[in-house]
């Protein structure tokens, strides 16, 4: 059989495959898969709530540089890649 598997999420994971008989031992196979994030695509604000019209930004809030599908780019160096947040 042949399958194609399309991996998104920024993890470790597992994949098993078997042959289909219940209860039988040596029938599968795993396959280890490292998934990194893809290169920067955007920046995400979160921001603490509540945060009011017309004053400055309380708490902690945080930019983070992700790839196109949610992922932190870890690789991301703001020093080298400036950026203007207005």
């Amino acid at each position: 059989a042949t399958a194609s598997v399309v991996l998104y999420q920024a993890e470790s994971a597992l994949i098993t495959t078997t042959d289909g008989t219940i209860n039988a031992t040596g029938n599968s196979h795993e396959l280890s898969v490292t998934v990194l994030p893809a290169t920067f695509s955007k920046l995400v604000v979160s921001l603490a709530s509540p945060q009011v019209n017309g004053t400055a930004f309380t708490g902690t809030n945080t930019l983070t540089a992700q790839d196109a599908y949610g992922n932190t780019v870890t690789s991301f160096n703001a020093n080298a890649n400036n950026i203007t947040v207005s």
